[in-house]
């Protein structure tokens, strides 16, 4: 084999070994850099569910243990927090009846998911599919209680753009308590998140409700079968700093 030839396969060789490399090396980085920001994005989601956590416990000082005021700071990240759809609850007896429409407070992902804030209800919400992770403050028996936390924005200009540090200020700025006595009750909840509070009405009120499951489009409709059934309403001001 002459010098010439003995270059020639040298420089094939190194080509083929350094694309090689440079694949491998590609694919280690595609591959590890999916990873890093899935794991960063899980681990984000995590934060702001416990930042959501402390919000439910923020908003339960002003409803049952009669504080004016809280703050929560959420880290955003590169998600947003913003007001959901309108979610209705109402109580009827007879004739008579007791609604409220409140407006939830949601956390947008990147990826789609979403946690949920309504009426002391913790939801994770993946597409059509939501789960209720922590309860709100529904107490049953001869005298059921069910609670009305009614979140607003405090001012119409609400934006959470460019933010990454979030201060949440939550302040009561009504309360109210209404009665149904002796009487033959519902609960009727219409929200697009149904079918979870279908899930949990059912197993809280020990009841047969009419949801989802039985082709109902975000309304569940519950029997409160109780000799008296109380509710309190508790007005609160979200305001985003």
């Amino acid at each position: 084999m002459s010098e010439r030839s003995r270059g020639v396969s040298d420089t094939l060789g190194f080509v083929l070994v350094f694309g090689i490399v440079v694949s491998t090396v590609a694919v280690a980085y595609v591959g590890g850099f999916d990873a890093l920001t899935g794991a960063r994005d899980a681990q984000q989601f995590a934060n702001t569910e416990r930042a959501f956590d402390v919000l439910d416990a923020n908003v339960e000082d002003l409803a049952v243990r009669g504080a004016p005021s809280r703050t929560t700071e959420i880290m955003l990240s590169d998600g947003a927090l913003q007001f959901g759809d309108p979610v209705t609850f109402n109580v009827t007896a007879g004739s008579d009846y007791y609604a409220t429409t409140v407006r939830p407070l949601v956390y947008h992902a990147d990826d789609g998911s979403e946690l949920v804030y309504s009426n002391g209800a913790l939801f994770r919400q993946y597409g059509d599919r939501a789960v209720l992770f922590d309860e709100p403050r529904f107490a049953t028996g001869n005298r059921t209680f069910v609670p009305y936390v009614v979140t607003r924005a405090a001012s119409s200009d609400v934006s959470t753009d460019n933010t990454r540090r979030l201060l949440v200020r939550t302040t009561v700025a009504d309360r109210e308590v209404r009665t149904f006595e002796d009487v033959d009750a519902d609960l009727v909840v219409t929200s697009p998140r149904a079918a979870a509070w279908e899930r949990y009405l059912e197993d809280e009120l020990d009841a047969e409700c009419d949801g989802p499951a039985d082709g109902f489009v975000d309304e569940v409709r519950c029997p409160l079968d109780a000799d008296d059934v109380y509710v309190q309403a508790v007005v609160v001001d979200a305001a985003f700093n």
